[in-house]
């Protein structure tokens, strides 16, 4: 079966990541050469492919490096895990045009020798290994790697002095530590992080506790809440851009080949409509693979020549 990643539709969540990214870039202009040695920065070998210029851009979840009060539950693992890939998108620019692609994390690769994985999880195994999957299984050779942890975001609404939410029913998620009423809430980073994360959870239907109905669906539509609350905080205060490019920058990575001032390229792929990777579901529903579609897919945003590492 095709997974439902064969239809154009817009993600709320993703396209938050690139306005995330974006935003970085046009605050850190405002004092580029102090932030510009605030950002992490990570070693990578680029494949190299004749094609679009290409963004890999990654939110981690990184538990390892959350400041201390703004742990959101065990969700994907221990809290000392590794780092997972919670986001994957690829932004591509060709023929003046910017295309966003979601890609589901877990893609499943083979590495050879009987072995394989979901790319989701490859970073925590190594970033170099994520840009390489991508590049020989979804044949997308990333020139530029962007990498936000979670606290990024928790930090980034934290500055807000929080956002406003309205939340439709009672809802839990243990898992998330997550537990929130109905109705119009001010909310800070953590609780706006686990209330958009939350996978797992129950809302509260006449009276009894139900896995909530809405899903995915669910978590998309709280997501879009959440990014536009944030931007109308951000857009009220702008006095307070710098210094929140400031607190966050040090929560982002950027491989070693790409520079802050690049990322103003980004502004460019704010508005532009996120289409999810086609691919087809196994049948325990457990990974997603690579198939006809996705190739027809990546071929017709710019993907035309092998990926080679």
């Amino acid at each position: 079966m095709t997974a439902p990643g064969g239809l154009i539709r817009r993600h709320r969540v993703l396209s938050s990541l690139v306005a995330l990214v974006v935003l970085l870039a046009l605050l850190c202009t405002i004092t580029v050469g102090v932030v510009d040695r605030r950002f992490g920065d990570v070693a990578l070998r680029m494949p190299t492919a004749d094609g679009p210029s290409t963004w890999l851009i990654l939110g981690l979840d990184d538990r390892t490096q959350q400041a201390e009060g703004t742990d959101i539950g065990d969700q994907d693992g221990h809290r000392d895990a590794a780092a997972n890939a919670d986001v994957i998108l690829v932004a591509t620019q060709g023929d003046g045009q910017w295309h966003l692609t979601s890609v589901r994390r877990d893609v499943h690769y083979q590495i050879g020798r009987g072995l394989s994985g979901r790319l989701g999880l490859a970073w925590q195994d190594d970033p170099q290994t994520l840009v390489d999957q991508v590049c020989l299984t979804l044949n997308i050779p990333a020139d530029h790697v962007v990498a936000v942890n979670l606290r990024a975001f928790v930090e980034l609404v934290d500055a807000l002095g929080g956002i406003d939410i309205t939340v439709q029913r009672d809802m839990r998620d243990e898992r998330a530590a997550l537990e929130i009423t109905a109705g119009p809430h001010h909310v800070d980073g953590r609780t706006a992080l686990a209330y958009v994360r939350s996978r797992q959870g129950q809302v509260l239907i006449d009276g009894t506790w139900v896995d909530d109905p809405e899903g995915q669906d669910g978590r998309a539509r709280r997501a879009g809440e959440v990014f536009g609350a944030i931007t109308a905080r951000l857009k009220a205060r702008p006095g307070s851009w710098a210094g929140i490019g400031w607190r966050i920058a040090p929560d982002v990575q950027l491989d070693t080949g790409t520079h802050l001032w690049q990322l103003a390229a980004l502004a460019g792929a704010a508005d532009a409509e996120t289409r999810e990777l086609p691919l087809t579901e196994s049948p325990d529903g457990f990974y997603s693979e690579v198939d006809a579609k996705t190739r027809a897919y990546t071929a017709e945003i710019g993907y035309t020549q092998t990926c080679r590492l």
